[in-house]
């Protein structure tokens, strides 16, 4: 059976918590989390985890079953996890309608300008405080503000906070205590970043 991205983000996530829980090294994880993206069917993905702690595993459709429905995919939150460390997303990829990202102590780059988005808003939950935090929206699309920067945190929106349909909008939310959130069409400095139209 081929897997989908929700099945491959949720194969990521227990690699990631097994890294945190010192179980495997980060170059290991590394090596894993690139094959987790380049995985094909759940045969792909199911050594990869084999000699971890069991988690639930993909849900496979009953045998002449129908697949899941893609909104039922989209309604699945992505989560981004780093303790200390990057968390990045750029090129393509596919965006659910809600995203967590958790990475107190590091640097964050989400570049949603060639993902894939959902019908209606995108929902993005930050535990960021202490690190930098930058999104890079499609141009013309808004961004609704609600972060908590009330202890020494920054944020720097570039962008329209009422919805403009049909353009993208986003509602951000969470802690930026300590932390910087900057929201942009495109930034200065990409090149450092790694950040490409």
């Amino acid at each position: 059976m081929r897997a989908s991205d929700a099945d491959r983000e949720r194969v990521a996530g227990v690699l990631r918590d097994a890294a945190a829980a010192g179980r495997i090294t980060l170059e290991e994880l590394q090596e894993r989390l690139d094959a987790t993206f380049a995985a094909r069917t759940y045969d792909d993905l199911a050594p990869l985890t084999a000699d971890l702690p069991a988690e639930p595993g993909p849900q496979v459709p009953a045998q002449g079953g129908a697949a899941p429905a893609r909104g039922a995919e989209q309604d699945e939150p992505l989560v981004l996890r780093a303790k200390v460390g990057n968390v990045v997303r750029r090129g393509h990829w596919r965006a659910p309608r809600r995203i967590q990202v958790s990475n107190p102590m590091g640097s964050t780059v989400l570049d949603f300008r060639s993902a894939q988005l959902p019908d209606g808003p995108v929902d993005v939950d930050l535990a960021t405080s202490w690190g930098e935090t930058r999104l890079v929206l499609p141009d013309g699309a808004t961004a609704e503000i609600r972060v908590n920067s009330s202890w020494f945190g920054l944020v720097d929106s570039r962008v329209p906070e009422a919805p403009a349909p049909p353009a993208p909008h986003f509602v951000i939310h969470g802690d930026m205590r300590g932390g910087s959130l900057k929201v942009r069409y495109k930034m200065r400095l990409e090149e450092m970043f790694g950040l490409h139209d």
